[in-house]
C-alpha cells in the first residue's frame, strides 16, 4: 500500500503539480512583460507586438477544444479592442461528458505547449548561424510569442474545472502502473 501511495504521489507531483507550477511561472513572466510593455508604450503597441503570440495562443486553445469535442461558438485569433481582449475562443461542452469536462484542463494550458512548440520549431528548423537577417526575424517572432504565454483568469478558472477529473485519470493510470 505504501508503494502505491508513493507512486500516486509521484504521479500527481510529476503530471499535475510540476506542470501547473511551470505554466503559472511562464504565464506570470509573460503577464509581467506584457504589463511593463503596455505601461511604457501603449496598449496598441503591445497588441501589435504580441500578434504571433496571441494568434498561437488562441489556435492552441482552438485545436485542443476540437480534440476534446467542444462546440466552438466563436473565436477571434487577434484583435485590438476597447476591452483589451486580444483574442478568444468561446466554446460550449457537455457537462455530463467526462471527456469534455476533462478537456477543460488541457484546453486551458494548451497555449503553453503550443507556443513552446512553435519556439522550438523556429529554433530547430529556421534559426541559422549563417544568417543574421533570418535570425533577427526569428528573434522578433519569438519575442512576440513570449507575450502570448500569459494565461487569462478565465483560462485558470476553466483549468480548475477539469482538475478533479484529471486527478481521477492520474489515479486510474497509477492503479494500472501498480498492478501491471
Amino acid at each position: 500500500m505504501i508503494d502505491f501511495l508513493s507512486l500516486l504521489a509521484h504521479n500527481i507531483a510529476y503530471f499535475l503539480i510540476l506542470p501547473v507550477l511551470v505554466a503559472w511561472f511562464i504565464s506570470f513572466l509573460s503577464g509581467t512583460l506584457t504589463n511593463w510593455l503596455t505601461i511604457h508604450t501603449s496598449y496598441t503597441t503591445t497588441a501589435v507586438l504580441s500578434f504571433f503570440g496571441v494568434v498561437t495562443h488562441e489556435i492552441s486553445h482552438l485545436i485542443v477544444a476540437m480534440i476534446f469535442r467542444h462546440h466552438v461558438i466563436g473565436f477571434r485569433l487577434w484583435q485590438i479592442s476597447d476591452d483589451r481582449v486580444l483574442g478568444y475562443v468561446n466554446r460550449e461542452y457537455n457537462p455530463h461528458s467526462f471527456y469534455q469536462r476533462l478537456g477543460n484542463t488541457f484546453i486551458s494550458v494548451a497555449p503553453v505547449v503550443g507556443i513552446s512548440s512553435v519556439i522550438w520549431l523556429l529554433i530547430e528548423f529556421v534559426w541559422s548561424p549563417d544568417s543574421y537577417i533570418k535570425n533577427l526575424i526569428v528573434a522578433v517572432i519569438i519575442g512576440s510569442l513570449l507575450l502570448g504565454f500569459n494565461l487569462s483568469a478565465t483560462d485558470w478558472r476553466n483549468f480548475g474545472r477539469g482538475v478533479p477529473l484529471y486527478i481521477i485519470v492520474i489515479l486510474v493510470v497509477t492503479i494500472l502502473q501498480y498492478i501491471l
